[in-house]
């Protein structure tokens, strides 16, 4: 059951990324390889704002789909806690290193995320996603251990 759920919770947050990038590539300038920042000025306090409205909502779905997930568990067992959570942050990590970044992004680099004042070859950084995506994993282990403890002390006080 939690393999469809990690399944829709990628789909959904791929789909909010990319749109977003769809939307305006610039917002996520922060997030881009070196060689396109390197290429732009810095995002105007307009970008600033669009990247804060959709930073919180895929923020929000990051974490508010598998917290409702595992508060909503049979089971109050801290390693079923933290294993679901662990299959939520660090399956989207994955998924996004892999198949967003990697793949789509370095690789195939559809046009509309492309920056004008780039090329398309300046989001061909693999080292910068792969390395990006380690310490994307490293965020996303400590945060399914902190978060399902804490998920397991509250359904205990409950």
């Amino acid at each position: 059951m939690i393999f469809f759920h990690t399944l829709a919770y990628n789909l959904l947050l791929s789909l909010l990324l990319y749109y977003s990038l769809y939307i305006n590539p610039r917002m996520w300038l922060h997030r881009m390889p070196p060689e396109v920042v390197a290429k732009v000025p810095p995002k105007t306090p307009a970008e600033k704002s669009l990247f804060r409205f959709w930073g919180s909502v895929t923020l929000l779905v990051m974490i508010g789909h598998p917290l409702l997930y595992v508060f909503l568990l049979p089971g109050v067992h801290i390693v079923s806690i933290i294993g679901a959570l662990l299959m939520f942050f660090a399956g989207f990590t994955l998924w996004d290193t892999l198949i967003l970044d990697l793949l789509l992004f370095a690789s195939v680099t559809p046009p509309f995320i492309v920056i004008p004042g780039t090329e398309p070859q300046d989001y061909k950084n693999k080292r910068y996603h792969l390395v990006a995506g380690a310490k994307g994993l490293a965020i996303s282990i400590f945060s399914a251990i902190i978060l399902g403890s804490l998920v397991f002390i509250i359904r205990n006080l409950i």
